[in-house]
């Protein structure tokens, strides 16, 4: 039994020998190979390096143009809410006018006229009021679109800013 131990232990061992890899070098071929795919992979690295810096470069002037925009934007709003402010105090000065003189109406005023030329002098004068009054009420109410608009868009720049 034991010589029959000792054979299976001296023909495990000889196939253990025989079975075992042998692990040459590599070849000077396989390195450069290697070599080639490495540098490969660095040059395309690089690249994308070059693009995304040239992309970081456009968004800067990008920021800095919608920046520059948008400080113009908010003067632009502010020049025109101060407008609307002295178009509103202007229309309340009238409106407190008209309440103390009276609301005498356009057919009194007519009326009234001592003569033809007087007429004609205070239908003209009728019609200048009336037009006056109108042209500011539209001026004040293109005014208070301005501002809307304004307000809007820098809104819009100032979204448009954060998303970059």
């Amino acid at each position: 039994m034991r010589r029959i131990k000792s054979a299976l232990l001296v023909t495990v061992l000889t196939c253990g020998l025989v079975v075992t890899p042998v692990f040459a070098e590599p070849s000077v071929d396989d390195l450069k190979k290697d070599k080639e795919a490495a540098q490969s992979e660095v040059d395309s690295l690089q690249s994308e390096l070059t693009d995304l810096l040239s992309k970081i470069s456009q968004l800067e002037g990008d920021l800095i143009s919608k920046g520059q925009e948008i400080t113009q934007a908010e003067e632009d709003l502010a020049a025109a809410q101060e407008k609307e402010e002295e178009q509103y105090e202007a229309m309340k000065l009238r409106i407190k006018f008209m309440y103390e003189e009276g609301d005498t109406s356009a057919l009194e005023t007519l009326v009234s006229a001592k003569d033809f030329s007087d007429l004609v002098n205070k239908a003209e004068y009728v019609q200048n009021v009336h037009s006056y009054d109108r042209k500011m009420l539209e001026e004040y109410v293109a005014t208070k679109q301005q501002v809307q608009d304004l307000k809007s868009t820098l809104e819009t720049e100032m979204d448009n800013l954060e998303d970059m």
